[in-house]
């Protein structure tokens, strides 16, 4: 990075750093008085004076004390001192309230925030010292940093942009205005009736970073942990017309205890939101790791999913059914199948326990049907579960409850997927509960790995863990689980398992994938495919997939259906940005939609190298003159791709230019088409193929 230079001036009491790109000042008390783009001029902090932390701590239980106590920064007495080159917000002990409302007392817990400068970014840490004796007392929470009194960026509310990472990505236009206009309900996971927006990670959020942009600057905010640490990302509209916005840890400090977070960089920078992206993946290249899939996945334009038995014990078919069934999924351009439903206990149902059904073919009539996939050239996942356990089995009864996830009030936590029944019964009592394991609890590995081993002796191509990549990463409070803390329950041993499983798969069959279900970027890079969900990876009015397709262009990852838009745009956004299809075989019989969906994978099939193995890099390298045709590169050595898609509901032209390319071909939902003068009809696509010159 080019050195520039840098200032930490005293003035009356106010505390600066700045540099030729910005300027950040505190006053005498450490509170944010300025953040200002020195770039663009633009100051960001229209509600100055309050400190840049929160922090909350537990007195025991609320039998003998209370959880979330709040220790306000409003009420400190800090001191603001240069050191090292940056600034330092200082307190040797905090005011805090008490189990009893409206009281306060000192606690001896110290905290230290600092913040350093490097050309455009600027990097906080906190410390926390906690010098009590009773070890009832814990620090749980701490925001680092609160940058409260965010205005805009500086060409008016409307033209903001909030980029959240919410699954595979949300484009949030003028967000103090959706955020102050519906604030979420008291009762809502998360929140207190306060107008904000929150996600945990890993997962819901698929990346630990946000931006805000207007398209020609933006502040980027990313937490640089590479612990894996339960984190929050928390934007609020306040009332006084500001947003707050945080990275929020839960270090559990301890008495006797001090603890340092890991790095938040706060970016102030001049460009779109692309930079903002490039920042945290940079970062990111510097510790996650990044596999390479068998070549016959990377060349794949998706898989076909059918299920045999349901929950309740419903079957639809049968083990001879599966070459059939890739027949006819290979008519249509897909040659690999995601099974699922293939147990005698029914999806969701009795995990972690798995036996084939001799009433749809025995295990002898699963292998074979297996091979015979095999033989004709196509490859077959089977489903298992990578987290849920049934308390009903006879797993949780001998072993089981020892490896659930306890929540803070010692109970296990608990999740239901509840099926649909022929009557009411099962809708209005849905009543199907399962525990969490929590991935580092002895015996839990062993048991995944053996899940493995039955499906590989079956004779399957890969085995899909299902919510391994995600859900909640829930802070488990067991004390006879490894972890540290109940904040590194999750991060840490789940990437501790994938690497074992992918060690002991591969050295059994290097061409065996690896799948997980839910798109995490710490995550992904250890398997070989990922089944996603949520917004993003379906299309809907907020839905912006680029934002992790750009960030992390490598992983293969599936869409998923879901949202409010019908199969064809589904699918038509899936390949406008590159996701693998996760398609059933209503996909390929439907007569109005089969064509369609036949036509993508021909597509894909033709043009793989650029198509499904090419780099996604969004709207780079090209210019399109018309906004409602959704259009997106890849690349792959001098040639590049350009997929057009029409998500509207009237047909549409758009003149595409390349420079330094010359258009090799031109490829259009209907085959028979040549050239460039066509309309894109609704819901079709195109693609255009181009070399460097």
């Amino acid at each position: 990075m080019l050195a520039l230079p840098l200032a930490a001036a005293q003035q009356g009491g106010r505390q600066e750093l700045s540099n030729a790109n910005v300027l950040i000042a505190f006053d005498s008390a450490g509170n944010l008085a300025e953040l200002t783009n020195r770039q663009t001029g633009h100051s960001y902090v229209t509600s100055a004076g309050q400190p840049p932390w929160r922090m909350y701590y537990r007195f025991g239980t609320p039998r003998d004390g209370a959880l979330d106590l709040e220790i306000d920064p409003a009420v400190q007495t800090g001191q603001v001192r240069r050191e090292g080159g940056g600034l330092v917000i200082a307190y040797k002990s905090l005011k805090a309230t008490v189990p009893k409302r409206g009281e306060t007392r000192e606690i001896q817990v110290g905290l230290e925030v600092r913040v350093t400068l490097d050309g455009d970014r600027l990097t906080w840490t906190g410390r926390i010292t906690n010098r009590e004796t009773d070890p009832r007392l814990q620090i749980t929470e701490l925001w680092i940093p609160w940058i409260y009194g965010i205005g805009d960026m500086g060409l008016g509310r409307a033209t903001d942009v909030l980029y959240w990472p919410e699954r595979a990505g949300r484009r949030i236009q003028d967000p103090y205005t959706k955020m102050i206009s519906a604030p979420a309900p008291a009762n809502a996971p998360g929140r207190r009736g306060e107008a904000s927006l929150r996600l945990t990670y890993p997962f819901p959020a698929s990346m630990q970073w946000y931006t805000f942009n207007n398209g020609e600057e933006g502040v980027y905010v990313g937490s640089h942990d590479k612990t894996l640490m339960t984190t929050c990302l928390n934007v609020m509209a306040h009332p006084d017309k500001a947003i707050s916005a945080s990275i929020v840890k839960y270090p559990f400090v301890k008495i006797g205890e001090t603890w340092t977070s890991e790095p938040v960089v706060v970016r102030l920078y001049r460009g779109d939101w692309h930079v903002a992206a490039k920042t945290y993946r940079a970062w990111a290249d510097t510790w996650m790791e990044r596999t390479k899939p068998p070549e016959w996945l990377r060349r794949m334009p998706g898989w076909v999913l059918p299920s045999f038995k349901s929950q309740t014990g419903h079957i639809s078919g049968s083990y001879a059914d599966l070459p059939g069934i890739y027949k006819e999924a290979k008519a249509a351009g897909i040659n690999l199948l995601n099974v699922f439903g293939w147990v005698k206990q029914g999806f969701d149902n009795l995990y972690p326990e798995y036996d084939p059904d001799e009433a749809m073919g025995g295990a002898a009539g699963l292998k074979a049907a297996l091979a015979e996939v095999k033989r004709e050239g196509g490859h077959t996942i089977l489903y298992t579960q990578g987290q849920l356990i049934d308390p009903s089995t006879e797993y949780y009864r001998k072993e089981g409850y020892r490896q659930t996830a306890i929540d803070i009030w010692g109970a296990e936590y608990r999740e239901s997927y509840g099926g649909t029944g022929q009557g009411t019964l099962l809708n209005v009592m849905r009543n199907k509960y399962f525990g969490i394991a929590c991935p580092g609890a002895k015996g839990w590995i062993e048991h995944l790995e053996w899940q493995l081993g039955l499906v590989q002796g079956l004779g399957a191509q890969g085995i899909i863990f299902d919510q391994m990549g995600g859900i909640p990463p829930y802070i488990c409070y067991s004390k006879d689980h490894p972890h540290s803390k109940p904040s590194l329950a999750v991060g840490p041993a789940k990437v501790q398992n994938m690497k074992r499983l992918r060690q002991v798969m591969k050295a059994r069959d290097p061409e065996f994938i690896f799948v997980i279900e839910l798109g995490t970027d710490c995550y992904a890079g250890l398997v070989d495919i990922t089944h996603s969900h949520g917004i993003g990876f379906w299309p809907e009015p907020e839905a912006f997939g680029e934002m992790l397709r750009y960030t992390f262009p490598e992983p293969l990852i599936t869409n998923r259906g879901g949202g409010p838009y019908d199969r064809r745009t589904q699918l038509g956004h899936a390949f406008a940005i590159g996701w693998r299809f996760d398609s059933n075989l209503r996909d390929t019989r439907d007569p109005s939609l089969g064509p369609f969906f036949t036509r993508l994978c021909a597509l894909r099939n033709t043009h793989p190298d650029l198509l499904l193995d090419g780099r996604f890099v969004d709207n780079e390298g090209f210019l399109a003159d018309n906004c409602r045709v959704s259009a997106h590169s890849f690349v792959a050595g001098n040639r590049m791709a350009v997929t057009l898609w029409n998500p509207g509901d009237t047909a549409e032209r758009v003149n595409v230019i390349a420079p330094g390319y010359e258009l090799e071909k031109a490829e259009w939902q209907d085959p028979k088409w040549t050239g460039l003068s066509h309309s894109i009809a609704p819901k079709d696509v195109a693609v255009l193929i181009f070399r460097r010159r």
